[in-house]
């Protein structure tokens, strides 16, 4: 039997036809080729599918080497200074010879800092996480008053520590059909949080 136009996937409740092409009519076969898109997502009185799906994303970014946690004990004057002068030594006044600092009195860490910059360390790997709640609705999402700020993730997201807290990060809407394929993500930050003066709801 041919399917007519817009009822509904056997089992995917959410699809419906959208086209139907029929070849093939001379012979003895006939191929039949339907075409499935979005067409029904409600599942509550809200218009939104029950069955979302979350996943779970890490992977690393990279970053200066002088913000790791390794020196959060040092002043900023300490890691500004030990970075200016590895990558801007002081030299002769005729330019022609690198002059050392005196570094005999320093943190052992703004050293180490010194060192590794000199030796060419400028940055490092760190870990970033991601949340993504992705659902079909009816509707394309209009709340979108939580993007760029510090937000709660949907769903079950894993346990943070040492501070951590999550972003709202951005989503997308896909219309396809009668229905909209959207994606919500959430970023997890560095210890210490998102700073609540750039990510605040304020």
């Amino acid at each position: 039997m041919i399917p007519a136009k817009g009822s509904p996937h056997h089992f995917m409740n959410f699809l419906g036809v959208s086209k139907v092409k029929i070849t093939g009519m001379e012979g003895r076969f006939v191929k039949v080729m339907v075409h499935y898109a979005g067409f029904q997502a409600s599942r509550d009185d809200e218009g939104v599918s029950a069955e979302a799906e979350f996943t779970l994303t890490l992977s690393t970014s990279e970053e200066p080497i002088e913000t790791h946690p390794r020196y959060d004990d040092l002043s900023d004057f300490d890691v500004r200074e030990a970075t200016e002068l590895a990558r801007n030594p002081p030299k002769s006044r005729d330019g022609k010879k690198v002059l050392e600092p005196k570094t005999d009195e320093w943190d052992p860490l703004k050293l180490e800092l010194y060192n590794d910059l000199r030796k060419g360390l400028e940055s490092y790997r760190e870990p970033r996480v991601t949340w993504t709640k992705r659902w079909v609705s009816d509707q394309r999402p209009e709340d979108l008053n939580r993007i760029g700020e510090i937000d709660t993730p949907e769903g079950d997201p894993p346990a943070v520590a040492q501070g951590r807290d999550w972003l709202n990060a951005g989503l997308t809407s896909l219309e396809r059909g009668d229905v909209f394929e959207n994606e919500l993500s959430w970023e997890l930050s560095g210890r210490g949080g998102w700073d609540e003066r750039y990510y605040g709801d304020e």
